[in-house]
């Protein structure tokens, strides 16, 4: 496993927590509550009410919240928090989310709260670079979708890929 991987007994690193249904913000609070340091992307959705349109911030991830921990707090967070259900696994190993993955992301909801989700591999996309505006130097894979220039930003600890409309003439093809 990678050194940046290990759950470290002293020096905290980020992990994703699976939570219960529509339970993130809950989770949020109670770790913040508690003193962790939390994050908890949110994005922007227009939901259909009965008599109106309403503009509402959802998570980013249904389900996840993510928090930094040591050993130790790893293992107290679940006796602690309501709606915790697992911190997130691959082949049942622990899986920290790298400091840079988590950058990524705020800097992406940053430049817009309009993204997408998606768990798609776009290995056969070309790779770009992102060479104006608050995302420039982020690298992704160039994905065209309905007819939009959009960019997959891959969080491989997660498995899945952001993605985010951008104007086709500030990205540039990495050879």
């Amino acid at each position: 496993m990678l050194k940046e991987n290990h759950l470290d007994e002293i020096e905290p690193k980020w992990f994703a927590i699976y939570t219960k249904p529509r339970t993130e913000k809950k989770v949020f609070e109670q770790l913040e509550q508690f003193g962790y340091e939390t994050y908890l992307p949110l994005k922007k959705e227009v939901r259909q009410w009965k008599d109106r349109l309403k503009k509402v911030e959802v998570p980013l991830f249904n389900s996840y919240v993510f928090v930094k921990v040591n050993a130790k707090q790893y293992y107290e967070i679940p006796k602690l928090v309501q709606g915790f259900v697992k911190f997130v696994t691959i082949g049942g190993q622990k899986i920290a989310v790298r400091e840079e993955e988590i950058e990524i992301i705020k800097k992406m909801l940053d430049f817009s709260s309009e993204i997408d989700v998606s768990n798609e591999d776009f290995r056969l996309n070309d790779k770009v670079e992102i060479k104006t505006g608050k995302l420039t130097g982020l690298k992704g894979k160039l994905v065209e979708l309905r007819g939009k220039f959009r960019i997959a930003i891959r969080v491989d600890s997660l498995g899945t890929n952001l993605l985010v409309e951008i104007n086709k003439n500030s990205v540039s093809k990495i050879l």
